[in-house]
């Protein structure tokens, strides 16, 4: 679909001209007088106005058309207008620009002249969309929203706010992908510690004794390796919030550390002597059935009371998958500003495809179909061509949801079996693509500074061998 500029001018000859200037790149609208404009910008999305300054009911009066220009820039400040003057009117053409017109050309108009300015106007209105959702997509990736609006997430979004302003300990459970981590941080931002640091750690991804040199910190020469003193991360967050992600991944020995400090809020860091303290809000999250871990003798029974104070269960994507449409939307909008590109929005087709799907890796797995499909979809970056709005995505561009489409069987599927497989296949390609460097398929992967302990991890989780030395 092509953007939209609407030429006002009383002059049908004026109109016609500019429309057969510029009908290649643009799809025009017309109107000879200010009603007419007012109808047409009610009625269809406008990206750029045409403003000829001598306008009924007084055609030799451009302060008719100077007033509609600021009724536009007061109604719609982000669509910009391009005046038209007669050439003895320039400083009737600067007054407008400080009015708010993006740029002006004079009447009997020169053909190149017109068809630059509109563009250069046009870039300059998508460079302002683009940093827009730019800015958008970082709020969102700094997880400051819950979106949906289904009952389920309304019912979410509620116990959210009831317990931010609470000191308690916090349980989040939910499958993976559902988005433990974003409830962490809205507790957090919605809660008296705001201002403080929010420390998030991947319990699974670590080995026991880097978790515990990590959670408490370590004394120069505690261990082969500690050249300098470390504070860990209960001396970091103090005064904010500690999320420990994957709690039931703790090993007993740092479980029964983590208990001592909950219990009386003193720890020592390894390698030394001094009692510290530390006052942070703990919560911790899981996937797993901790009740079942505790009665295997894998989590300790009295840390599972000490965490398990207020719980809070994030609902899975297909059990509120009335909240699909906004989410596609959000993604969009963020990964199609991160790549630079201007996405059209999914068809209701499409849309209606992605809803019958049961989503076993839940937004996780949406967000990184969307991801891929925009990054291979076709057209150019919204700074390189102006004129041309962004790719429509289609079925075919989600090939893996096709993958899983066409191999799931009508009796169901085992969920997690599932999205275990897919997390192997992911590992083992990224790793493919990278030597087979654990840290940098880690960091391909998407886990920051702890690339290489994650990947040793998921490698150990799924036997899965590697050329790289250890």
């Amino acid at each position: 679909m092509k953007q939209t500029v609407l030429v006002v001018d009383d002059n049908d000859i004026n109109r016609l001209n500019l429309k057969l200037l510029l009908k290649d790149n643009y799809q025009i609208l017309e109107s000879g007088d200010l009603d007419g404009a007012d109808e047409m910008l009610a009625g269809h999305r406008v990206d750029l106005v045409v403003l000829d300054l001598a306008l009924p009911p007084e055609p030799d009066n451009p302060e008719i058309g100077m007033g509609y220009l600021a009724k536009l820039r007061e109604d719609s400040p982000d669509t910009p207008v391009v005046v038209i003057t007669g050439h003895d009117e320039r400083a009737m053409a600067l007054r407008a620009q400080k009015l708010g017109a993006q740029d002006f050309f004079g009447k009997p108009f020169d053909p190149d002249e017109v068809k630059s300015k509109i563009d250069r106007s046009m870039e300059a209105r998508w460079k302002m969309v683009r940093e827009q959702e730019m800015q958008r997509a970082l709020e969102t990736q700094v997880n400051k929203e819950l979106l949906g609006e289904s009952e389920p997430l309304q019912q979410l979004k509620t116990m959210v706010e009831q317990v931010a302003g609470a000191p308690s300990t916090v349980l989040i459970r939910g499958e993976t992908g559902t988005g433990k981590e974003l409830v962490a941080r809205r507790l957090h931002a919605a809660g008296s510690r705001e201002e403080q640091p929010f420390i998030a750690i991947n319990c699974a991804a670590m080995s026991a004794e880097m978790l515990e040199s990590e959670l408490f910190g370590y004394e120069k020469g505690a261990f082969a390796g500690a050249m300098g003193r470390k504070l860990g991360w209960f001396e970091r967050a103090t005064g904010g919030t500690l999320f420990l992600d994957e709690v039931a991944g703790l090993p007993l020995a740092v479980q029964a550390k983590l208990l001592r400090v909950l219990e009386s809020g003193e720890f020592s860091r390894l390698g030394g002597d001094a009692i510290l303290t530390s006052d942070v809000r703990l919560i911790c999250s899981t996937r797993e059935d901790l009740e079942a871990n505790v009665a295997e003798g894998t989590f300790r029974d009295d840390l599972y009371y000490r965490i398990h104070v207020v719980e809070i269960a994030v609902p899975p994507l297909r059990e509120h998958i009335e909240d699909l449409p906004l989410l596609v939307e959000s993604i969009l909008i963020r990964k199609g500003a991160l790549c630079g590109k201007r996405m059209e929005p999914l068809s209701d087709e499409l849309l209606d495809q992605l809803s019958r799907y049961s989503w076993p890796g839940n937004v996780r797995e949406l967000e990184n179909v969307i991801e891929r499909s925009v990054v291979l979809a076709p057209g150019m970056v919204v700074e390189s061509i102006p004129s041309l709005t962004g790719p429509q995505l289609v079925a075919d561009d989600m090939d893996p949801l096709q993958l899983w489409l066409e191999q799931l069987p009508e009796t169901g599927i085992r969920a997690e079996k599932a999205v275990a497989h897919f997390e192997q296949q992911l590992v083992e390609a990224a790793l493919k693509r990278n030597h087979h460097i654990k840290a940098r398929a880690g960091r391909w992967l998407g886990f920051g500074d702890r690339a290489k302990d994650k990947m040793r991890y998921l490698c150990d989780k799924y036997d899965i061998e590697t050329q790289e030395n250890p």
